[in-house]
């Protein structure tokens, strides 16, 4: 089942943006799913196991942040994330 999650991490951290930017890169090297960032979240792509595997490794990336929220939306739909928004008709 492919799927599509929406995800935002806040690392409760100085310097958060660092650990952003490493979180998006480990989502971005996993080679079975699809990423697209926009200006609040970024969006994962792809068959259920490889989601949920490429979130597990993007948070061991930055594991060494003490405390961070990773805030997950999960919907069982492709959806065209690639134009950064939805067509409703």
């Amino acid at each position: 089942m492919k799927i599509t999650a929406e995800l935002s991490l806040y690392p409760l951290k100085n310097n958060y943006e660092e650990y952003i930017f490493t979180f998006i890169e480990s989502l971005r090297s996993y080679p079975s799913v699809d990423v697209v960032t926009h200006s609040v979240s970024t969006f994962v792509k792809g068959q259920r196991k490889d989601v949920f595997d490429a979130i597990e490794m993007a948070m061991a990336s930055v594991s060494d942040v003490d405390t961070f929220s990773l805030v997950m939306k999960i919907i069982n739909r492709d959806l065209p994330i690639e134009n950064g928004f939805l067509i409703f008709e």
